[in-house]
C-alpha cells in the first residue's frame, strides 16, 4: 500500500511538542539505575500534584462564590470538588505510605471536613442570616485541605 505524501508541504516541517517535564524529574530520570516503574511513580506523582493544585483553585474559587451567593446549587459545586480533592488525596497518601497513623490522620480530617459540609448545608437551609458563619466553615474547610496537601 503506498501513502501518498501530504500536498501541504509545510506539514513536513511540522513538529510534535514533547511534555514539558520539570528539572527535578530529569535529573531523576536522568540516573541510569532509575527504573521504568520508578520513573512512570515519579511522573505520576507530579501529574497528580499539578491536579492537586488545580483542584485547591477551584475549591477556593468555588468559596468565594457560596460565601458571596449561598444558594443550593453553589453549595452543590463546592462540596463536589472537595470530594474531588478529598479522593485524590487519598489516593496521594495511598501511594506515598500505607502508613497505619497516615490513614487514621486522613480519615479523622475527612470526617471534619465532612462534618462542616453538613453545618454549610443546614446554614443555607436557615437562611443567608449566617453568611459571615458560612464563610468561616468555609476557611476551616479550606485550612484543613491545606493540611492535607501539605
Amino acid at each position: 500500500m503506498r501513502i501518498n505524501p501530504p500536498e501541504d508541504w509545510n506539514l513536513r516541517n511540522f513538529e510534535v511538542k514533547r511534555k514539558k517535564i520539570s528539572r527535578s524529574t530529569q535529573k531523576k530520570v536522568e540516573s541510569n539505575s532509575l527504573k521504568f516503574s520508578e520513573v512512570f511513580e515519579i511522573v505520576e506523582e507530579e501529574t497528580l500534584n499539578e491536579i492537586l493544585e488545580d483542584l485547591i483553585k477551584r475549591i477556593v474559587d468555588c468559596g468565594n462564590k457560596l460565601v458571596r451567593s449561598p444558594t443550593q446549587e453553589n453549595f452543590k459545586r463546592y462540596r463536589e470538588s472537595v470530594k474531588e480533592f478529598l479522593k485524590l488525596v487519598e489516593k496521594k497518601l495511598y501511594k506515598m505510605s500505607k502508613d497505619f497513623q497516615a490513614s487514621t490522620d486522613l480519615f479523622v480530617v475527612v470526617e471534619e471536613v465532612d462534618e462542616k459540609l453538613q453545618q454549610i448545608a443546614q446554614s443555607l437551609l436557615e437562611a443567608e442570616k449566617g453568611a459571615l458563619n458560612l464563610a468561616a466553615k468555609v476557611q476551616e474547610i479550606y485550612g484543613l485541605l491545606m493540611d492535607l496537601y501539605r
